[in-house]
This record gives structure tokens, C-alpha cells and sequence, in this order.
């Protein structure tokens, strides 16, 4: 599943259903997601999203390796499924970059409304490459949420304007999340929720590092305890949002995700003295709503499917 920041949650098999321990999780990682992007926004002004996200990346590694070892489960950071993981992990590292930048461009609110449109550009690229087929109703929702898309953004799509570039940074974000969604969907099924996070920060790492042949700025020791606690609640936020999975029911999880606009708005007034426009007031509700249009019909198909039919 998706977060708030375009990476993807493995969702490991349900242990045991305690849906409101999932809730739990789930708000959790939301607001430590939260803490995380006002970090990134304040650092964004003077260091680069490459270095930001490396930091991030270091971080993951050590952790995930030290939670399985201190398990036992180091076997789990093998893998054969090496292609899929590539095609994953590099699709959500370009995500996560065109992210950690457009959070310095356009303000939280915008960036959040247009995060939203994952689910969208899912939609369709599982009809194109995975075969899946999308009645009237989901064209509907489709239709709805691009359109609250155009009136979000509009007020941003002028040459003249500064924060146009950020929004179309924002879109890719959105795009690159959805394909590496559509890989993880392609996968076997198999893998470990650690495995997976494993190797997606592995990647961003080393492909985060190469930018630093552009050169980074030595950072304050302030600016380096900031970047250090980005990346530690961005592992603690993954772990938080996964196992909220593991308790709780997607069909139950997901909606919470639509909550992140009221603490992007929240944090976005307290913090930088951001208050949303009339396109994004007018347009995230289309967006917010054609996602749970879409939550909701995947919800009654999948119990429809579920419910034995009656014996005649």
C-alpha cells in the first residue's frame, strides 16, 4: 500500500485481526510522516533532497538489518526475485526524490492533493499492464478525481509562476509511486515486508549517493540532527504503517490516508504560514472523494466475492 510520501508498505500476511491496533499504527505513522515532511521542508531550503534522502537511506539499512538479526531472520535479506525488486525499489526511489523536492517547491496542502492521485494513475496502468479490467464506475471516479486534479493545480500552470515546476515534480512523484505499485502488485507474493524495505532503501541509498558528485554542502550540527531525525521517523513511520497492515484490513487502513490533508494543512498554517488556495479547497474534496469511491467499490466486490452464495 501506499503512504503519504510515495514509498510502499509491504503488506505481510494478517497475523491476528485487531483492527483497532491497526488504526493505532496506522495514525501513528501518519504523524510521525508528519514531523518527518516539516523536517524535510525546512531543510529543503539550503540541503538538497539527495542528501536528505542518502541519510534516510543509511539509516534504513542499519535498522532493518539490526532487526533481523536481532530476530534471527537474517535470511530474509536474501532474495532470487531480483528483477522485480530492481524495477520496484527504482520506480520508488525516483518517486521519493521528485517528493522530497516538490516538499520544498509548493505548499503541503498542494503536495498532499496531488499524492492523492496515486491511486488514480494505479488504476490505470493496472488495466495497461496487468490486465485488469475497469467498469463504468471506477471511469466515473477516475473522472472525478482528474478533474479535481485540474482545478487543484490549475491556479499553479502558468510559466509565469513560480511553483509550477514543483507541481509537475509532485505529478512524477504520483506516476513513479503508482508504477512501482503496479511491480509490487507483479510479485510473487512471497516476500517478506522486511525483505522488500530492505532492498528499496538500499537502492535510494546508492542511487541518492551519486548525487553528491554535484556536490553537498556540509551542513550545521543542527541541520545534521534535523537530517538525522528525517531519516530515523521515516523508518519508524515504514515500520508503524506496515504493521498496521498486519492488524487491520487494507479495507479498513486506507482511508486514514485521506487524513494526511488535515495534518498537511495543520502543519502546513503552524509551521510555514501556509494557507491553502480556493482551487485546493475546491479540489481535494473531488480527489479525496474518487479515492474512496474507488476503496469502497474495491471493498464491496472483494465481499461480494467472499459471501458463499446460497445453496439452492
Amino acid at each position: 500500500m501506499r503512504n503519504a510520501f510515495g514509498t510502499i508498505a509491504a503488506v505481510p500476511p494478517s497475523s491476528r485481526h485487531l483492527p483497532l491496533l491497526g488504526i493505532a499504527f496506522k495514525l501513528a505513522s501518519l504523524a510521525v510522516f508528519a514531523v518527518m515532511t516539516v523536517l524535510i521542508k525546512y531543510l529543503g531550503r539550503d540541503i538538497p533532497a539527495g542528501q536528505t534522502i542518502f541519510v534516510r537511506g543509511v539509516i534504513s539499512v542499519v535498522v532493518l538489518a539490526l532487526i533481523a538479526w536481532s530476530t534471527g531472520s537474517l535470511h530474509l535479506l536474501k532474495t532470487t526475485n531480483w528483477r522485480s525488486h530492481a524495477l520496484r525499489s527504482l520506480c520508488g526511489t525516483v518517486s521519493m526524490f521528485c517528493l522530497f523536492t516538490a516538499i520544498s517547491m509548493i505548499p503541503l496542502a498542494d503536495l498532499t492533493a496531488i499524492s492523492f492521485t496515486t491511486p488514480l494513475f494505479l488504476t490505470v496502468l493496472a488495466m495497461v499492464f496487468l490486465g485488469e479490467r475497469i467498469h463504468r464506475f471506477r471511469w466515473t471516479a477516475l473522472g472525478v478525481g482528474f478533474l479535481g486534479v485540474l482545478i487543484t493545480i490549475g491556479p499553479h500552470l502558468s510559466f509565469a509562476h513560480g511553483s509550477s515546476a514543483g507541481v509537475l515534480v509532485a505529478l512524477a512523484a504520483a506516476i513513479f509511486s503508482a508504477f512501482a505499485m503496479v511491480f509490487l502488485r507483479s510479485m510473487s507474493g512471497g516476500e517478506h515486508a522486511i525483505t522488500i524495505t530492505f532492498y528499496f532503501s538500499l537502492t535510494f541509498m546508492a542511487c541518492t549517493a551519486l548525487t553528491a558528485l554535484q556536490g553537498w554542502p556540509t551542513p550545521t550540527p543542527t541541520q545534521w540532527l534535523l537530517i538525522a531525525l528525517a531519516g530515523l521517523f521515516g523508518v519508524i513511520g515504514q515500520l508503524l504503517l506496515t504493521y498496521s497492515y498486519r492488524y487491520a484490513e487494507a479495507s479498513t487502513i486506507a482511508p486514514l490516508d485521506y487524513s494526511n490533508m488535515i495534518l498537511a494543512i495543520i502543519t502546513g498554517y503552524a509551521f510555514f504560514d501556509e494557507i491553502p488556495s480556493l482551487s485546493v479547497w475546491i479540489g481535494a474534496p473531488l480527489i479525496l472523494g474518487s479515492g474512496l469511491l474507488i476503496l469502497w467499490r474495491e471493498y464491496s466486490l472483494k465481499k461480494q466475492l467472499s459471501t458463499p452464495s446460497p445453496q439452492s
